[in-house]
This record gives structure tokens, C-alpha cells and sequence, in this order.
């Protein structure tokens, strides 16, 4: 009988414990604190240098030198290392980044769009080299680059303003294509709200990406739309629109392969990590969320080592990294 009574307290203790470990936050391969800049807005990964592994597209402002830049990061020894800095972009913010293949060649690029200009950066020769450079006047409000039709070639989804309202502005999501002498616009969303986060990519694994946004007002939850390209009516058409999703907003948001398939990662102002697959029209958590100790700003996926397994990066607000694996 004693017996008995330890087996059934020392089950009911596990079944306690089991959730707390689930959701404790995952060991750090790597952190580093106070890094790069004193504030980052947007973290992208991708092998732009063409070496097998990942680098990382950090996009961040020095308030106390007046400076706004992207830099591409590479992993080398036992760290994070800077191979390449843009031109100070202060005066032409608000600035977006993102990566893609938005030529029809498929050669990687790093877009940076500002409010004057499309700027278009590849690597040659183990450098960083302005190929191109466009002019424009859409002001942009945010930026994602996915292949939304399988041709090969990506498009620029840009978040624009549809219709302002009294209290807050109706947000809209445009395709452009890029041509040889700029951007050509191939369609549209209709209204989605105020748009507080934007990624794309392939989600349910079809070929075709898919584009995913947060929108809501202020820090409270909002509602999750997935869109996908119908390409006979030249329009993103919703396809999915979840509500509370998240607890709160999510400042980041990406696309990338998980252990059983695509899955969408989620950053948000409460520190975590958040993952979901799409299936039979619901977007359904891959894990419990994983808690880091700083509200979150950005989210990468990428092998930034070249070994073969994925890496995920968070930043922390202000300015906090952690790299961690789930796999």
C-alpha cells in the first residue's frame, strides 16, 4: 500500500512538472548582449555569399551616431562576425530588408528599400556589391520577397496604405515585380487593417508562397490573415483569418522548413517563440512556446554553421541575440 501511494504521488509530480519543462526556454548555443546596434528592427537569413551556410541580415540604428544601416552577418569560429555594412540610410527612413531572388536569373540579392530608393546587393567575388538602384514614390510601411506563383522569380510584397480612418489606417499588401527599368505592379489585397507584422513563404508546401500578416492596434492581439496569389483575378485572396492567435503582437514573423514541414515562427513582445503548421484551413501550433528573457523584436531561421541542422535567431529588444536549435 505504501508503495502504491509513492508510485501515485511521484506520477502526479511528473504530469506536474512535464509543462513547465515543455515550455521552459530552449539552452542558448549562442547569446550576446548589448550587440551591433542600440536598437534592431529586422532580422533575415539566407546564403547571399553562396558558402553552404546561412548569413544573417540585421537591419538596426545607433541613435547616439545618427546611423541606420543593414550589415550581413557570418558565423565564423564561435561567433557572429560583420563581413559587410550599407551606407548610412538616416536620411532615406523608414528602411525595409529582405531576401530573394527577385531577377529572373535566381541569382540571391539583399533588397533594401527605403522611402526614395530600391537598392539591389550581391556577392562577387566574397564582396558585397550595389548592382542596381531604382527610384520611386510608394512609400512603403514594410517589406517581404517570396515566390507567390513557382516561376522561379520572386515577388516584392509591400505594405502600403489602402485607407486612412479616423483612428487608425486601413493597410493594403501590393505584388510588384521587378522589370528592367523598376518596379511593375502585378495586384493587391484588399483592406487588411493596420498591419503590425508581414512575412511570406511557402506554408503549405505547394510550390506557391503564401503571405501571412499580423494586424491590430496598439499591443493587444489582433487577427492572423494568410493570402494566397490567384493569379487569373491578379490579387491576393484571403484564404484563412485566425483571431488571439498570439497573446499580443508579434513584432517578427518567418517562413521556413520545420522537422515535419513548413512551419510559420512567430517573435512577440512577451519574449516568446511561437510555431504553426497549416493544415485543413487552421493555422495549429507545431509546440508550446518557448520563453526567452527580453520581449522580441525579429526572428531568423538558417544553417548558419553549414552542418546541415537549423538554427533559430532571436533578437531581444533592445538589442539581444540568441541563437538556439528546436530540432
Amino acid at each position: 500500500m505504501r508503495s502504491w501511494f509513492k508510485f501515485t504521488i511521484t506520477l502526479a509530480f511528473v504530469f506536474l512538472i512535464v509543462p513547465f519543462i515543455w515550455s521552459a526556454p530552449a539552452p542558448y548555443q549562442y547569446s550576446h548582449k548589448d550587440f551591433l546596434y542600440e536598437a534592431w528592427f529586422k532580422v533575415e537569413a539566407t546564403d547571399l555569399m553562396g558558402t553552404g551556410a546561412s548569413q544573417l541580415v540585421v537591419l538596426g540604428r545607433d541613435y547616439m551616431e545618427g546611423r541606420l544601416s543593414a550589415q550581413l552577418l557570418a558565423w565564423e569560429g564561435e561567433g557572429l562576425t560583420s563581413k559587410w555594412e550599407s551606407p548610412n540610410l538616416l536620411t532615406e527612413g523608414p528602411v525595409m530588408v529582405s531576401m530573394g531572388r527577385p531577377l529572373p536569373g535566381g541569382e540571391p540579392m539583399l533588397i533594401v528599400l527605403t522611402q526614395a530608393h530600391l537598392y539591389l546587393y550581391t556577392c562577387q567575388n566574397e564582396k558585397i556589391i550595389l548592382t542596381s538602384q531604382y527610384k520611386h514614390t510608394l512609400s512603403p510601411a514594410e517589406l517581404s520577397v517570396a515566390d507567390l506563383d513557382g516561376d522561379g522569380q520572386d515577388e516584392l510584397l509591400i505594405v502600403r496604405l489602402g485607407q486612412r480612418q479616423p483612428t487608425y489606417d486601413e493597410n493594403v499588401v501590393e505584388v510588384y515585380r521587378l522589370a528592367e527599368d523598376g518596379l511593375v505592379m502585378m495586384g493587391r489585397s484588399g483592406l487588411l487593417g493596420q498591419i503590425r507584422a508581414l512575412t511570406a513563404g511557402d506554408l503549405d508546401g505547394d510550390g506557391c508562397a503564401e503571405v501571412v500578416t499580423d494586424t491590430g492596434l496598439s499591443s493587444r492581439a489582433g487577427v492572423f490573415t494568410v493570402l494566397g496569389w490567384d493569379a487569373q483575378k491578379r490579387e491576393l485572396v484571403t484564404r484563412l483569418r485566425v483571431e488571439g492567435l498570439l497573446a499580443t503582437m508579434a513584432f517578427g514573423m518567418t517562413i521556413a522548413a520545420g522537422g515535419d514541414g513548413p512551419l510559420l515562427y512567430t517573435a512577440d513582445g512577451w519574449g516568446r517563440l511561437n510555431r504553426f503548421y497549416l493544415a485543413n484551413d487552421q493555422l495549429i501550433p507545431a509546440s508550446e512556446h518557448y520563453s526567452f528573457p527580453n520581449g522580441l523584436v525579429g526572428i531568423a531561421v538558417g544553417d548558419l554553421n553549414g552542418d546541415g541542422h537549423t538554427e533559430i535567431v532571436v533578437v531581444g529588444h533592445p538589442n539581444n541575440l540568441f541563437l538556439v536549435s528546436l530540432n
